[in-house]
């Protein structure tokens, strides 16, 4: 009998880092796409942790959250544009109101160091890592975040 992989939900609008990590990672861990915050929190349940894109252009405006929960799908354009731009901020905020606690990583640049802060200790447990990171630096971000947990 072989050990099952560790698994992650990869919470993002397309399919780039999913097919990224399936295809140079898929042999040490298990990748279960998610599209919106419905979708992550079904995923949560058999999952190890949780990496999540930060923009969700692409994701219909019925599919969005803001702080509160879904929004009404006739939002205005700026509100969508908006809650798109930091839509995995929160989907991770909706997920963690949920009661799942799996350790996140978010795939962010962000400059502002009291922003990055103040996200892992509101967040946590999460990681925020470049979206420019390579891909054996992830893979060995996400053994040390399983080691952590």
């Amino acid at each position: 009998m072989t050990a099952m992989l560790p698994r992650f939900v990869v919470c993002e609008d397309g399919t780039e880092y999913l097919e990224r990590f399936t295809r140079f990672l898929g042999d040490d861990f298990t990748f279960i796409p998610a599209r919106d915050f419905a979708s992550a929190r079904a995923a949560a349940a058999s999952a190890d942790g949780v990496l999540l894109d930060l923009d969700f252009r692409r994701t219909p405006r019925d599919r969005l959250v803001d702080e509160n929960g879904p929004v009404p799908a006739d939002l205005d354009d700026d509100r969508r544009w908006r809650l798109a731009e930091t839509q995995g901020i929160l989907i991770l905020r909706q997920l963690r109101g949920a009661g799942v606690a799996l350790p996140a990583i978010l795939f962010a640049d962000l400059d502002d160091a009291a922003r990055r802060d103040f996200l892992k200790q509101t967040l946590a447990p999460l990681t925020i890592a470049s979206s420019q990171l390579g891909i054996r630096d992830i893979g060995g971000l996400l053994r040390t975040v399983l080691v952590r947990r």
